[in-house]
């Protein structure tokens, strides 16, 4: 089972939207069993799919040790399942200071888990325990990243805590996948900064770039996928190219 965490510190880069529609193209158009995990306190992925009352469970109580993670999984399509997120996952950073091992405790609640071909991990626009507790839960990191130097240039950070994890906590932890998103090739910044993502990822990105496009937050404000919201479109194409090489490169 491959445990592959979407990250990036800096919000805004449609890091949720790549998780929500790669994850549903991986279960409904490519026939595997996944899981997605919502670790972000905003429950962007949770409301994402509709799911906008607090369900009983959430990554808060587990993170907590108050309940299992089975049966806080929501079924969202028999091959496609989410456990949620709360408001209530903010308390975390605090709650956790000074607990011995807090940065295991989402990889040691993930083995109780079975039959999953991916498990999808969606992270909050920073670098503390949430995102290190995917880290080093994780076998692989997807790099979402927008098409623009500035965000190009946040990525030393990053790079940064995935180093300390892959020494102290995750020593098989990989960057497989670089996803750069926001594009309009239109505009001459965003061909540059595509081009300077091959060039400093040449092994990992994935080089089917994203276009902005209107009917993806259509589709999330709907409560569903761009595959469900607008099939033909052009997003939909590419977040399934995206979920083909995913399932080449990653999930083989």
């Amino acid at each position: 089972m491959k445990i592959i965490t979407f990250a990036n510190h800096k919000g805004g880069v449609g890091k949720t939207t790549t998780v929500a529609n790669i994850g549903y193209a991986l279960a409904h158009n490519h026939k595997k069993r996944v899981l997605m995990i919502d670790m972000d306190p905003q429950t962007n992925l949770t409301t994402h799919f509709g799911l906008y009352a607090r369900p009983e469970n959430t990554m808060y109580e587990i993170l907590r040790g108050s309940a299992d993670i089975v049966s806080s999984i929501q079924e969202l399509s028999p091959k496609l399942h989410l456990l949620p997120s709360s408001l209530d996952v903010t308390n975390t950073e605090s709650e956790l200071q000074g607990v011995t091992g807090r940065e295991f405790i989402l990889r040691e609640a993930l083995e109780s888990i079975q039959g999953y071909d991916a498990v999808l991990i969606d992270t909050p626009p920073s670098l503390g325990i949430l995102t290190v507790n995917a880290f080093t839960a994780s076998t692989d990191i997807c790099i979402v990243v927008q098409t623009e130097f500035f965000a190009l240039q946040g990525l030393a950070k990053l790079y940064e805590i995935i180093t300390i994890v892959q020494k102290r906590t995750n020593p098989q932890l990989t960057i497989s996948g670089v996803i750069p998103t926001m594009f309009d090739r239109r505009k001459g910044m965003h061909v540059e900064a595509l081009q300077a993502l091959e060039e400093r990822f040449k092994k990992e990105l994935f080089n089917v770039p994203v276009t902005e496009a209107i009917a993806l937050v259509e589709a999330a404000s709907a409560g569903k996928s761009i595959f469900e919201y607008k099939p033909s479109s052009k997003a939909a194409e590419q977040y399934d190219e995206l979920a083909k090489i995913i399932a080449k490169k990653i999930l083989r």
